[in-house]
């Protein structure tokens, strides 16, 4: 996505193209709200991507004797600097040490940001030997087991907590001991009161949830949907045409739009923008002179809605801070953006009333695919640049479908 500013991406809508869209670019966001990866291939699960928000990071009041103090996730609607979090994904290769303890829980997610106390020289000197530059502030690290082999009998350790307005539940790893040293800076780092707690939660086959609403029909998904810590679906897939008709429409100010702050899964390209709105279901066709083994079938997927977005596509992914124009000479405080032109200009249905204007698709993979992958006993993986072919189109309203199978 280096090159997503690139104007040949910008196809306006309607616009006649040649050939089949293609995946553009893959990420995966392991730990909620915080920094992607960019991957060049993932594997597809019933649940979604496999690594794709399996954590979450959560806080609650440090009330003493007080047993109704329940956890809630954050995100980067209340903690922007959550952007500035990053993130990278180490799995074991066949050259691995089995020895490892890293290499028996699966690998790990390596966790950075910036040291949030004020660096010693020493710390300085080390940080200008590693980015030879000035100027960069120390950063720490931590790393989160991705099947922490340190609790003893995980589904006894599950804790509830807060998504939104429903509860999901996980293993609490807030005490491993590297990742308990680490969480008091990551207090720190994220402005989070002395009276709360933080930890982060991993999400488990057993702890995914069941979607209710938006849902596709089970006559082409097989069986009901599943996802663990998303908001509502498996998989995001948005187009980076749409992302540049919006940016045309925002104050010069707030150009050009970073398409990583709507938080796709699957980036499209070679589409006319919001064209991916007509979409009911699509497969995925593997590219041509591809070498890495994968399964001999396609993947299926129903698309199931538009995505309402929040305030998180607000937050300057550079900055950590949430964006606005530039105000009126009265005005004291800017619009928020892009929400503000995303409602004036992408509020293309009112099936959810508290949108703030819609962008990207939710999607949900097709069951019989999956099992066909399984019978051969490989993996179903999609690529970058794997060509899409759209099998059926529609119209879309948002919560339109019921809240249960």
């Amino acid at each position: 996505m280096a090159d997503q500013y690139d104007p040949r991406f910008g196809l306006a809508p309607e616009t006649e193209v040649d050939g089949p869209a293609r995946i553009k670019a893959i990420y995966l966001h392991p730990i909620k709200s915080c920094g992607p990866i960019e991957v060049d291939r993932a594997l597809l699960t019933k649940s979604g991507f496999l690594y794709d928000r399996c954590f979450a990071l959560a806080t609650k009041a440090a009330k003493n004797g007080d047993a109704s103090s329940t956890w809630r996730f954050i995100s980067q609607r209340t903690k922007p600097a959550m952007s500035q979090i990053r993130t990278e994904l180490w799995l074991p290769h066949k050259d691995s040490d089995l020895s490892d303890p890293l290499v028996q829980s699966g690998g790990c997610v390596v966790v950075s940001f910036e040291n949030p106390s004020s660096p010693s020289w020493a710390d300085r000197l080390e940080t200008f030997h590693h980015t030879s530059d000035l100027s960069a502030r120390p950063s720490l690290s931590f790393i989160v087991p991705l099947n922490p082999i340190q609790v003893a009998e995980p589904q006894a350790n599950l804790t509830t907590f807060g998504i939104h307005t429903r509860d999901a539940k996980g293993i609490d790893l807030g005490g491993i001991p590297s990742i308990a040293a680490a969480l008091p800076k990551l207090k720190l780092f994220l402005g989070i009161p002395k009276d709360q707690h933080l930890t982060i939660f991993k999400c488990t086959p057993d702890t995914l949830t069941r979607t209710n609403k938006n849902l596709a029909p089970l006559q082409h998904i097989g069986s009901p949907a599943v996802h663990g810590y998303t908001d509502q679906q498996p998989i995001n897939i948005n187009s980076l045409s749409s992302v540049h008709a919006v940016s045309t429409l925002l104050p010069p100010e707030n150009q050009p739009l970073n398409a990583l702050r709507f938080r796709a899964n699957i980036w499209i390209s070679n589409t006319p923008a919001y064209e991916e709105e007509t979409w009911k279901r699509y497969r995925i066709l593997p590219k041509s002179g591809g070498t890495e083994p994968r399964a001999s079938v396609t993947p299926v997927l129903s698309v199931v809605c538009r995505t309402s977005r929040c305030t998180m596509p607000n937050v300057n992914l550079e900055t950590g801070t949430f964006d606005a124009d530039t105000p009126a000479p009265e005005k004291k405080r800017g619009k928020p953006q892009p929400s503000t032109t995303l409602v004036q200009y992408r509020t293309v249905e009112t099936g959810n009333q508290s949108a703030l204007g819609y962008l990207g698709m939710h999607c949900v993979p097709e069951d019989r695919e999956l099992k066909e992958a399984t019978e051969q006993e490989a993996g179903l993986y999609v690529e970058v640049g794997d060509e899409i072919e759209v099998l059926e189109r529609g119209t879309h309203l948002y919560g339109s479908t019921g809240d249960d199978y």
